[in-house]
């Protein structure tokens, strides 16, 4: 008895289409929680590493204070939009990766996002606003009572900012080393005989 083959047979089957629209899925929403959660260490180097120095040497207070006050600010703004992307693109990868998504990595890059999130609220609904104020009250760090709250603030400032960026920084790699694999059976699979052309086997 013979057996045909038609191109029909070598058409993916619908779980192996699902399959790969879930791990394309996978992938973009990792893409895109990198590069969110690259944002924030990187803006907070270019603000306090390079901005923060030249504008206190050059600039004369209370100018200086206010002028990096309304820059931390408006990037607290940034942060928050980049953890809310990074938070749903943890759910997307969740949702898609299945079973996966309870392996340890995966569930540390979960907490990761959380407590990011959580510290960059804190951040910028906390620290930056108290700073501000005490900045628009014509608070001196060091000088007075104000001024010791201040430089109090600022130290818890330092300490938030560099557990932020580590974090940031530890989520992107763990968004890379996440990423979806093929699975064994997809393997063997290429690694199979291609099959014979269309028409008669004896």
């Amino acid at each position: 008895m013979s057996e045909v083959f038609s191109e029909a047979d070598l058409e993916p089957s619908d779980e192996q289409r699902r399959s790969l629209r879930r791990q394309q899925i996978d992938r973009a929403a990792a893409c895109v929680a990198a590069i969110a959660a690259g944002v924030i260490p990187g803006g907070l180097l270019a603000l306090g590493a390079c901005a923060a120095p030249f504008v206190f040497r050059m600039t004369p207070a209370p100018f200086s204070g206010h002028a990096m006050g309304a820059a931390f600010a408006r990037f607290d703004r940034i942060a928050l939009g980049c953890v809310a992307v990074v938070l749903l693109a943890e759910m997307a990868r969740t949702f898609v990766t299945g079973p996966r998504a309870r392996r340890p990595l995966a569930r540390a890059r979960r907490l990761g996002a959380v407590v990011l999130a959580a510290a960059v609220a804190y951040q910028g609904m906390v620290i930056t606003p108290a700073i501000n104020d005490l900045h628009q009250g014509g608070a001196e760090r060091g000088v007075g009572d104000s001024g010791q709250r201040m430089e109090a603030i600022h130290q818890r400032a330092s300490l938030v900012g560099r557990a932020v960026a580590g974090l940031a920084a530890a989520l992107v790699v763990l968004h890379v080393l996440t990423l979806s694999r093929p699975r064994p059976e997809d393997e063997e699979d290429e690694e199979a005989d291609a099959p014979l052309p269309p028409g008669p086997r004896a």
